[in-house]
C-alpha cells in the first residue's frame, strides 16, 4: 500500500471496516415499536398510547364548576382555550387525588374538545417491542380493568395499556352533573 497517497489510505480503511462489520438487520429482523406515556393512578402504573396524548401540563389555575361530580375539578384557561379538568383517580377509584397540585394533567381530545385528566405522576415516554406484550393477568384495580387493552412487560415491570377512548365512551364520564 502506498502510504503517501491519501486515497489509498481511505480505501484500506473502508476495506478493513467492511470486513469487521456485522451489517444492519434485515427488514424481517426489525421489530415494531409501540410508544406510550407512562403514568400512575392510585397504586397502578399504566401506559397510554402516545397518539392519544396531546400534551402534558402542570396543573393550571382553574375555576371550580358548581353542580358537578367531585371528580370534575373545574375549567382552566390554557393559551386562550377553555380546558375542562377531571380527576382520573376520583372518576375511576372514587377517591380524589389528595395533593392535586403535585399531579400532572394529560390532555386528550374528547369529541373535538381538549380535556385535561389529572394523574398523580407521569413517568414519561415508554418504548415497547411487540415481543414485550404479555398475556399475564394485569394486576390493576378492578374499576380500571375495563379500560385496559393489553399489557407489556419490560425489565420485570408490567405496564397495562390504558385506553382513554374507552374511558370517555363510558356513560359515567359523560354524565358529570349531579
Amino acid at each position: 500500500m502506498n502510504i503517501s497517497n491519501p486515497f489509498d489510505i481511505l480505501q484500506d480503511l473502508e476495506k478493513r471496516t467492511l470486513e469487521g462489520s456485522t451489517g444492519l438487520p434485515s427488514g424481517d429482523q426489525i421489530e415494531a415499536e409501540w410508544v406510550g406515556v407512562g403514568f400512575r393512578i392510585g397504586n397502578d402504573r399504566l401506559v397510554a398510547s402516545m397518539s392519544d396524548v396531546k400534551e402534558i401540563l402542570d396543573l393550571p389555575t382553574f375555576t371550580s364548576v358548581p353542580g358537578v361530580k367531585s371528580w370534575i375539578v373545574g375549567v382552566a384557561n390554557v393559551r386562550g382555550s377553555l380546558l375542562p379538568i377531571m380527576d382520573m383517580k376520583g372518576f375511576l377509584l372514587g377517591d380524589d387525588i389528595k395533593q392535586r397540585g403535585k399531579g400532572r394533567v394529560i390532555v386528550i381530545d374528547y369529541k373535538g374538545v381538549n380535556t385535561g385528566l389529572i394523574v398523580e405522576e407521569v413517568y414519561g415516554l415508554r418504548h415497547f417491542r411487540e415481543s414485550d406484550e404479555t398475556d399475564d393477568d394485569v394486576g390493576v384495580h378492578e374499576s380500571i380493568l375495563p379500560y385496559i387493552e393489553r399489557a407489556y412487560e419490560q425489565d420485570n415491570e408490567q405496564w397495562p395499556v390504558f385506553s382513554f377512548n374507552e374511558m370517555v365512551a363510558d356513560e359515567r364520564f359523560a354524565h358529570a352533573s349531579l
